[in-house]
């Protein structure tokens, strides 16, 4: 297949263009990482479409500090995050949110997380310590917040939809698209 046929077809432009980014783990096993992301696009029924996107991303910093974040974005003013920060002296954060415009729902605290909700085993300080063992009893605490913080953030989402609809719907002479314009005065 010549170049030109391969970006023509819509498939490859659909895959080029909403591709998931994945960065290859090097704390923990790629397969395991792999199951989680596709766990996560299942309970939050992620589609591929216009601003929708998926990552997982790894941070490794010659300190030793860094950290992991699943992120997914279902449109531009919706989504969320899975992740944990892992700082100097084993003060480690986590986050697990979902959002809807500014409106954040769950462990969040502003991006810069909050305390991790279990205790990792062998109390893993820096990045070269973890293991899949981290990452799995992470998730398994997640699981269930994540399923519910979507649940929340789709009712800011329809609570919003019910108010614009109700307002222009009130206004029925003006509610159309290019109300109006037509008595504009015309040069």
């Amino acid at each position: 297949m010549k170049l030109n046929e391969k970006f023509n077809d819509s498939k490859w432009r659909r895959g080029l263009l909403n591709e998931d980014s994945f960065d290859s783990s090097k704390m923990f096993d790629n397969s395991t990482v792999k199951k989680i992301a596709a766990d996560i696009k299942k309970m939050v029924k992620f589609k591929d479409g216009y601003n929708a996107s998926f990552s997982y991303s790894e941070y490794r910093f010659g300190d030793k500090t860094g950290g992991f974040s699943f992120t997914w974005n279902h449109s531009r003013h919706k989504g969320g995050s899975f992740g944990m920060g892992l700082r100097k002296g084993g003060n480690h954060v986590w986050y697990c949110h979902s959002y809807y415009d500014k409106k954040h729902i769950g462990p969040w605290n502003g991006g810069s997380g909050e305390k991790l909700p279990v205790k990792l085993k062998g109390n893993p300080i820096e990045w070269p310590d973890m293991t899949n063992d981290h990452l799995v009893s992470l998730w398994n605490k997640a699981k269930p917040m994540i399923s519910k913080n979507e649940k929340v953030a789709q009712k800011y989402l329809d609570a919003e939809a019910k108010a614009q609809s109700a307002h222009y719907g009130s206004k029925s002479d003006t509610g159309r698209i290019g109300y109006g314009l037509s008595s504009q005065p015309r040069r």
